[in-house]
């Protein structure tokens, strides 16, 4: 005679094989779906940022915002990302007020869509990721920067509402990112001939070079090639 405890554990089994065993269409699908061939370009390395920047002049946010003709810049899947949120941060101009910075994107994995689930910032183009102070302030800072003005001269003319060490700090980030910049730059134009010994005040004279009939060149920076100007 089989006892009692014995016939429960073996039903508890029983049901708990059906439950994790998958049917024979999930199984179907699942070897289709490893059997399908992997684009090249479905690499996160190989795929850039096509919608990290956007910008807010009218007639060009839907077109950044077609996000569906848009590869996510994760898994390189296209025709799967959807606005998800609105990003918002510290507003400079106003005490403890917010300014909408930008959007999130959700690559959607849900139901037949090929998505990874993950999300990522579509900022404007006037933000400076990790940044409270936009480009149209930079370039204004930068500008006095190049004019032979000191560091805290300019921060004085412009009346910033950042500390002096805070632009101390800044200087120094964009000192160690002219690299990346500068690199940028020349895929576009050749630096022109400049006076200044300092490289970071001839990487703002190649800047204004390139985005000439831009307003904001750190902003036009970002749009352009996709890429943060302050690393």
């Amino acid at each position: 005679m089989i006892p009692m405890w014995s016939k429960c554990r073996q039903r508890r089994l029983l049901l708990f094989s059906n439950h994790t065993e998958p049917s024979p269409a999930v199984g179907e699908c699942r070897q289709k779906k490893l059997d399908e061939p992997h684009p090249v370009w479905a690499t996160h390395r190989d795929v850039s940022f096509a919608v990290s920047f956007c910008a807010r002049r009218p007639g060009v946010e839907r077109a950044v915002f077609s996000l569906k003709q848009s590869p996510c810049p994760h898994c390189g899947c296209v025709g799967t990302l959807n606005r998800h949120s609105r990003l918002r941060g510290n507003d400079p101009h106003t005490a403890d007020g917010q300014t909408e910075r930008g959007q999130r994107v959700f690559c959607s994995n849900r139901g037949q869509r090929g998505g990874c689930g993950r999300t990522f910032s579509c900022f404007l183009a006037e933000v400076l990721p990790r940044h409270t102070i936009t480009a149209p302030l930079v370039w204004r800072w930068l500008m006095q920067l190049l004019a032979g003005l000191s560091l805290k001269a300019a921060v004085e003319k412009l009346r910033l509402p950042f500390a002096l060490e805070t632009l101390g700090r800044l200087r120094h980030r964009w000192r160690r990112g002219l690299d990346q910049v500068r690199t940028r730059l020349c895929r576009e134009q050749s630096p022109p001939a400049s006076n200044h010994p300092d490289p970071g005040l001839q990487t703002v004279e190649h800047l204004r070079r390139v985005f000439a009939a831009g307003v904001c060149p750190p902003a036009d920076f970002q749009l352009h090639f996709q890429h943060p100007f302050m690393g």
